[in-house]
């Protein structure tokens, strides 16, 4: 029986390599298709079985994707219960969170790209990520992924799939994460953030602004001045979530990109550690932790108003 192959396009970015093996009949390599989907339109209904009928006329809009990087998954088991697009999806969603928010992974496609230019066989394709975007790549910045970025992708994908589906509140967060990427209300977003980290740093009930902003800072700061620091700015955050939530007053789009980078920054901190901490851990960390102060884990995520990611958003791994 032949083995099923799948095989997704990324846009965005490059790879530094032809070929980079991710394991697990994993791979990434090099290609380039550019994608179009025009619109067309047509003007009266079609009889079964038959096309509509002329005239057809070309529209403005549709849209195009440069797919520069072919994810390849073999068939068979996958990590985390997944089936095979939703593993892709979550690679693709780990190079976000990793390295790139602005990727995107637009179809899916039955055959290499670079055999569907001389194949005999109509390529069948499915659009997966066609949605407006909130982020973008500044100029400035290169469009090739790192080698360590793709080095700690292959550590980290198949074990952190087994972890999300150990602790289902990491993959709601990582979803939740994830689809602050297609451009929406900016309400919605801050809501679908902070439900995020409640459902990380909230594990017991309890006052739930307090404790969020407490166990947020000390799971991401060590014991000293910078923990206050963040604990103040996640409390000023927590606030502005409560506005979205409970008025119709215009949330700043800045509350959404300081919450987003918050949640990036834990999530990459739980999946380079495998652990998703619980209550006794927040208490430790809150209460028994005489750890000396040391240096920021993550570095910030620099994006600007309209959404261009102008600096590395990869952790101090």
């Amino acid at each position: 029986m032949d083995t099923v192959v799948h095989y997704v396009g990324i846009s965005g970015s490059t790879l530094p390599v032809e070929r980079f093996d991710l394991g697990h009949g994993v791979s990434m390599r090099r290609t380039y298709a550019h994608l179009m989907s025009p619109c067309l339109m047509a003007f009266a209904s079609a009889q079964e079985g038959k096309p509509h009928p002329a005239p057809w006329r070309a529209a403005r809009g549709g849209l195009s994707f440069d797919i520069t990087i072919e994810l390849r998954i073999d068939d068979g088991r996958k990590p985390g219960g997944f089936d095979a697009v939703e593993t892709a999806s979550w690679i693709v969603a780990l190079l976000r969170l990793g390295f790139a928010p602005y990727l995107t992974a637009p179809v899916t496609i039955d055959m290499p790209f670079s055999d569907a230019a001389q194949s005999g066989v109509e390529p069948t394709i499915t659009p997966l990520e066609i949605q407006d975007r909130n982020f973008f790549r500044s100029e400035e910045r290169s469009d090739e992924i790192p080698l360590g970025e793709l080095d700690w992708l292959k550590a980290t994908w198949h074990s952190s799939a087994e972890l999300a589906q150990a602790h289902p509140q990491l993959l709601t967060a990582v979803l939740a994460w994830d689809s602050c990427r297609v451009r929406t209300r900016i309400s919605q977003l801050v809501l679908t953030i902070w439900g995020a980290l409640e459902h990380l740093f909230a594990p017991s009930s309890g006052e739930l602004r307090h404790r969020v902003a407490a166990n947020i800072a000390a799971y991401l700061e060590p014991r000293g001045p910078e923990r206050l620091v963040t604990y103040k700015q996640i409390m000023k955050l927590y606030n502005a979530r409560s506005a979205a939530a409970h008025t119709t007053k215009e949330i700043d789009r800045s509350v959404m990109i300081e919450s987003w980078v918050i949640l990036r920054n834990a999530l990459v901190k739980m999946i380079s550690e495998h652990q998703v901490p619980s209550q006794s851990d927040f208490e430790h960390l809150l209460y028994a932790d005489v750890s000396s102060p040391a240096g920021p884990a993550h570095r910030s995520v620099d994006v600007t108003g309209d959404g261009t990611v102008v600096a590395p958003v990869a952790s101090e791994r």
